[in-house]
């Protein structure tokens, strides 16, 4: 009996740490990029990694950094993807960055036509195909001139797409800087749920992998985040604006005059070493710790076990 017991311990113990894995806390600062060019402006986030690649691991990576104002949402995408591919009849099937925005963090997974959920879908291709893509997108299941970033004919969402190093074949992947308006009051301290993955596509016949944040499996959800709102894997806050980086004049030791009367020389001042940066992961010194409660565990039951 104390040996299941022990058992049943030690795989409670190591289902923790895929049960608790947060949410991605993603924070946008404040601010208007000068343009969308495709150029990271200062008013960024710093980046975020897509860190898993479903279906095939040598599929295309890639991350996002973010910013916020009082009108859009802005992403900017670097999407590593060397086999750049535009020509599927079925437009998720092409390169491409699907964006999903979660406006109000409910995650309602019923209905996601509910006007009243906000959920949004944007997915832009990284270059025109043979369909003229350029965004395929739905607003709470209404797709492309139907849904809210269309005034008329003129669409609402703003981006560009550039090959990275300038490359106008993609051939070292490309960037994607895009502006969404707004569908809700944006004030700094507003969470949304928020996604983005990166589809590639490697020929005609079906999309062969797509990076995320994390695995959909490992999260405890599907990956299906284009009908499941719950399944968004982060959390945006809308922050405050980025503070300017201060800039101090270099220190000089002050000179000092050599016993010989002759000229003074001034020592040399070393430039202050960076603080060493703090390594580890949050998820892996959890799994650590586990892992040894549990090894602990196994050794006080076998000690009681061999007490007769």
């Amino acid at each position: 009996m104390k040996k299941l017991l022990a058992i049943l311990l030690v795989a409670m113990l190591f289902t923790l740490p895929v049960m608790a894995i947060p949410p991605l806390e993603i924070t946008a600062p404040k601010g208007t990029p000068a343009a969308i060019d495709g150029v990271k402006d200062d008013v960024y986030s710093d980046f975020y990694d897509f860190k898993y690649v479903e279906q095939a691991a040598d599929g295309a990576g890639g991350k996002i950094a973010v910013a916020w104002d009082d009108n859009y949402i802005y992403c900017y995408v670097e999407a590593y993807d060397k086999t750049p591919f535009h020509d599927n009849a079925t437009d998720w099937q092409t390169d491409n960055v699907e964006f999903f925005f979660d406006w109000n963090n409910h995650k309602a997974v019923s209905d996601i036509t509910n006007e009243d959920e906000l959920f949004w879908q944007a997915r832009i291709h990284s270059a025109p195909g043979v369909n003229d893509y350029g965004v395929t997108a739905h607003s709470n299941g209404r797709w492309y001139k139907d849904a809210d970033w269309y005034d008329g004919d003129n669409l609402l969402i703003k981006f560009v797409v550039v090959g990275i190093n300038g490359k106008a074949d993609l051939s070292d992947g490309y960037i994607i800087e895009a502006a969404f308006p707004k569908a809700v009051a944006l004030t700094e301290g507003k969470v949304l749920g928020f996604d983005a993955t990166v589809g590639d596509a490697h020929d005609d016949t079906s999309r062969y992998s797509t990076a995320m944040f994390y695995n959909g499996e490992d999260y405890g959800m599907p990956s299906d985040m284009w009908t499941n709102p719950s399944a968004l894997k982060a959390l945006m806050t809308l922050g405050a604006a980025k503070a300017a980086a201060a800039t101090e004049a270099p220190t000089e030791a002050a000179p000092v005059a050599p016993a010989d009367g002759g000229a003074a020389a001034v020592t040399p001042v070393a430039p202050a070493q960076p603080t060493a940066p703090i390594t580890g992961d949050a998820g892996i010194i959890t799994i650590a710790i586990v892992m040894m409660i549990a090894a602990a565990c196994i050794v006080i039951f076998r000690r009681k076990s061999t007490v007769k």
